[in-house]
């Protein structure tokens, strides 16, 4: 009994035997069937494989997934990451540059603020300390006292008072020939202007600044020397022209020295 292949077209089929297919599809086709041979590689691979079941001992140990890539799907395959590359260092620097000047800046602001702050608080306890001291030594009104013979009512042989003093500012000067308060003068001199003026401490001294034999009264204050001139009974202010005279002779001290005194009663001595 001969075998045959049976393919339904319908309900009264009748089923065709090898023969009957064969000369269907002729000598020259192959129809739907091919051999191994006419088989390519790329097909071959790319058609769905048989994987081997594992046994129950080797389900039970864990497997190690392990990454094949195939030939087939090139586009698959995992491309490994690429390190970042380490940026150049004068970038780095470059980058880090604003922050850095930012912080510095800030830096030498807060030294400069220091700075001043430490110069104010010390300013303030030196002058502190220096109107403490001029409490002590000159008092308040700022007060300063001196004797010295300049031939005023001096016939008794005492020498005369002077008495010079910051009273509100005002420069003035008590002088008391032969130390006779009866005969009491005052030198009414400048005005002091400015904050913490009236603290000013006068200071006095005595002198001959033009050479004339009769001593000169020297007023200091606030960093400013007032000459009062001796006519041999009373002081005056020195004059502009006297103030030129005598900051000349000063300058050509040869010059002074060879001048013929200006009064004709001492030139008869």
């Amino acid at each position: 009994m001969a075998t045959s292949f049976t393919r339904s077209h319908g309900a009264n089929a009748r089923a065709q035997s090898w023969d009957e297919i064969e000369d269907q599809q002729g000598s020259g086709g192959t129809g739907s069937w091919l051999p191994l041979d006419a088989l390519d590689e790329e097909g071959y691979i790319a058609s769905p494989q048989l994987r081997a079941m594992p046994t129950k001992a080797q389900a039970a140990q864990p497997q190690r997934e392990v990454f094949r890539p195939t030939t087939a799907h090139p586009a698959r395959v995992a491309q490994p990451r690429q390190a970042p590359r380490a940026q150049p260092q004068g970038q780095a620097q470059t980058r880090q540059l604003p922050g850095v000047q930012a912080r510095t800046l800030a830096m030498m602001a807060g030294a400069v603020l220091c700075a001043l702050a430490v110069y104010v608080a010390v300013s303030s306890v030196l002058e502190w300390a220096q109107v403490k001291m001029d409490d002590l030594q000159y008092g308040r009104p700022r007060t300063a006292q001196v004797d010295a013979y300049v031939g005023h009512n001096e016939a008794d042989g005492v020498p005369t008072h002077f008495i010079g003093m910051n009273l509100n500012r005002r420069v003035t000067v008590l002088e008391m020939p032969g130390g006779d308060s009866a005969k009491l003068s005052t030198i009414v001199g400048p005005y002091l202007f400015g904050e913490g003026e009236d603290l000013t401490p006068v200071q006095i001294s005595v002198q001959d600044v033009n050479a004339d034999t009769k001593p000169d009264l020297i007023v200091s204050a606030k960093n400013e020397q007032l000459i009062y001139l001796n006519d041999g009974t009373a002081f005056k202010l020195i004059s502009p022209e006297e103030r030129a005279a005598l900051e000349k002779s000063q300058a050509d001290p040869k010059q002074s020295a060879a001048q013929p005194p200006a009064n004709p009663a001492e030139a008869g001595k």
